[in-house]
């Protein structure tokens, strides 16, 4: 007597699609969806944390920028300042008087 081979037997087990998968799972109990709830607002409270520091380290990096920015302004119209009483003066030094 002669068996047969069936291949479509012999094929490893599809995956199951995971909407059917999380339908075929036991329903968790209520201590671990708060377990897991906790877990998550405890993960998402430290990302948030993290990105208010990152947004106050770019917020404090804009500030200096800002501040930087003035003082090179200052030290132009400074500088200007001087170049025109110079040429005022005629190419002599201007003293300050005071």
């Amino acid at each position: 007597m002669q068996l047969l081979y069936y291949p479509e037997h012999s094929k490893p087990a599809r995956e199951v699609p995971p909407a059917l998968a999380d339908l075929l799972q036991m329903p968790k109990s209520r201590r671990q969806r708060e377990e897991e709830e906790a877990e998550l607002s405890a993960y998402t409270a430290r990302w948030l944390e993290l990105a208010d520091a990152a947004l106050s380290a770019t917020d404090k990096a804009a500030k200096a920028l800002e501040l930087a920015r003035h003082e090179q302004e200052r030290i132009r119209r400074d500088i200007k300042r001087r170049l025109d009483n110079y040429a005022k003066a005629g190419g002599r030094r201007v003293k300050k008087v005071g």
